[in-house]
């Protein structure tokens, strides 16, 4: 069986570990009403055991390396070893997918890779989920917090360059000191033992340690599904001619991108290149 601390099964949980095996990379419950490998899961059939990433509990400081993120999850596949037919990544998952393809070919065929509204992390990707979690807290904060820790957050993105992990940490002391006073006033106790405060900053660490990752020589031999919605995203792949970071094949759906991993058309495309040969 598969190390429970590294994956979760997602379908398929009473099938042989000799079947094939398909691993989803997503940091799955931080963005609500969107579909996730779960959702797919259910539309390819049980015809494949489907197994998704757990990420660690990592903290922004300090500064987070790939190791702990990749490094737990193909050891828990090479514990059993299982045939990996494919290895599936969701916006900044699919630069993991990338590194855990590579790790799970040390030992067996390089799995197929697909890829969903492929993202690189950057300090500007950063600041929009910072910025979405102060909204989603709105209702806790007044006018003026939220106003300066908007502010204080742009100028950290745009002083970062390409520190990205410099700019994460920046951003989670930022965040911690706008939400406490809010946190004291609301009587939910100190923020940073909150398990609200603490998923943010375990999905900005796992953002950023995937910028440390260069997934360009994967990316080249995988396959992408574009939602309708992806030339609108920040942080994609590189269009062609204009340096690494380009998927070497892009289906394109029509389908918004919170319901991309939901579509019946989508799942369709999927069984059909995990079929192929």
């Amino acid at each position: 069986m598969t190390d429970p601390r590294s994956w979760d099964v997602i379908s398929g949980a009473s099938r042989d570990d000799s079947g094939p095996v398909v691993l989803g990379a997503d940091f799955p419950g931080r963005r609500r009403g969107e579909a996730g490998f779960p959702d797919l899961a259910s539309k390819i059939g049980t015809g494949y055991r489907f197994l998704q990433t757990r990420p660690p509990a990592v903290r922004c400081q300090p500064r987070p390396a790939d190791a702990a993120y990749v490094g737990p999850w193909l050891e828990g596949i090479k514990a059993t070893r299982p045939h990996v037919l494919a290895v599936l990544g969701h916006r900044v998952g699919s630069v993991y997918a990338a590194a855990i393809a590579e790790g799970i070919a040390q030992w067996q065929p390089m799995p197929k890779i697909i890829l969903f509204d492929p993202q690189l992390s950057s300090a500007e990707l950063l600041c929009l989920e910072f910025q979405r979690e102060i909204s989603s807290i709105s209702s806790l904060l007044g006018d003026d917090e939220i106003e300066r820790a908007m502010k204080l957050v742009a100028e950290i993105a745009l002083a970062a360059g390409p520190d990205v992990a410099g700019a994460a940490a920046e951003m989670v002391g930022s965040y911690l000191e706008t939400v406490t006073p809010a946190f004291e006033r609301a009587g939910l106790g100190d923020a940073r033992d909150e398990k609200f405060t603490r998923s943010f900053e375990s999905y900005i660490s796992w953002l950023c340690a995937a910028g440390l990752i260069d997934p360009s020589s994967a990316w080249e031999r995988s396959t992408g599904i574009a939602s309708s919605a992806y030339a609108a995203l920040p942080a994609r792949p590189r269009p062609a001619g204009d340096g690494p970071g380009l998927v070497g094949r892009m289906i394109p759906v029509d389908v918004g991108h919170a319901d991309l991993l939901r579509s019946e058309a989508v799942a369709r495309a999927v069984l059909d290149l995990l079929e192929s040969r």
